[in-house]
């Protein structure tokens, strides 16, 4: 393109505030290359095989269900009692978090390593839009990886009973809240796990450390008491959980904070883990020696 044509390109453009629509732009730009490499990177593979271990083990549950003529639990309230369990454990606690930690670390650690950040740092473009595109493009890869996988496993769960049973709960609006509940959950995980994933790629040279840390601190929370649990982030998710569920006998029993509050609470977080992911950006040295 010309600089002719960019000038009457850029012309035409509608300014709502001086700068603004170049800043999307270059937003809607950066957002389409990071989704694509996210999704169809090397990285993103790991991701594929996490989310699709729960729709494997919902699968032949569900088959063998059929194979033997009767399903597991007698009434599908017990079953999707233990979605919540098998949702809160496995997908919550092990896919959405590992599976966030593979997308947001490698955001900006994983072009350290290959030597390309200095492409994006020698661009005119504000720190601010890089990050928050970015962190986009991971946020929307996650959603759309573990959102599936919740949406599959949860459609197997009702295999067993017959579509009839489903299109009776979809009706009635029991499965569409409680599938809606567990997508919204889903993604706040990736809001809030994703936004501190981004940060400690930045933060941390290996981040793997980081990484176990954060995973012992979420794994130990129920045991944690009150003063301590609001430092952690699945708290706030589990408190979302359409069915509530029993930790064990060695958990501290503590009220489920507000919705508005754990809704709240993860935008805050993700704000504030956004702006100092921006702080250090601003700050960043590219050393590849030293890497």
């Amino acid at each position: 393109m010309n600089t002719g044509q960019f000038a009457a390109d850029y012309a035409r453009a509608p300014l709502l505030i001086p700068g603004l629509s170049l800043w999307i732009r270059q937003l809607l730009a950066i957002f389409k290359i990071e989704f694509s490499k996210a999704l169809f990177s090397r990285c993103a593979f790991s991701c594929y095989a996490l989310a699709l271990l729960p729709v494997l083990i919902f699968a032949v549950a569900a088959f063998e269900s059929l194979d033997q003529g009767e399903p597991v639990f007698e009434s599908i309230e017990g079953a999707r009692e233990v979605f919540g369990y098998i949702y809160s454990a496995l997908i919550l606690g092990a896919v959405v978090f590992l599976g966030s930690a593979a997308i947001f670390t490698t955001l900006f650690r994983g072009e350290i390593l290959d030597r390309g950040i200095h492409y994006y740092l020698l661009t005119p473009v504000r720190r601010e839009v890089l990050v928050t595109a970015k962190y986009l493009a991971g946020l929307a890869c996650g959603f759309v990886l573990f959102g599936l996988c919740t949406v599959i496993c949860f459609v197997l769960l009702y295999l067993p009973y017959g579509m009839g049973q489903l299109v009776t709960d979809l009706t009635s609006g029991i499965a569409t809240q409680q599938l809606g509940q567990y997508l919204g959950i889903t993604l706040l995980a990736c809001m809030g796990y994703g936004s501190v994933f981004m940060a400690t790629g930045l933060l941390f040279r290996n981040p793997l450390i980081a990484i176990v840390l954060i995973a012992g601190w979420e794994g130990m929370h129920f045991i944690l008491p009150p003063a301590l649990k609001i430092f952690s982030i699945i708290y706030y998710l589990k408190g979302l959980l359409p069915i509530p569920l029993d930790e064990g006998p060695l958990a501290v029993i503590v009220a489920p904070p507000p919705v508005w509050v754990s809704i709240f609470g993860m935008f805050g977080l993700c704000l504030l883990t956004v702006m100092g992911t921006i702080f250090l950006l601003k700050r960043l040295e590219v050393k590849y020696t030293d890497e």
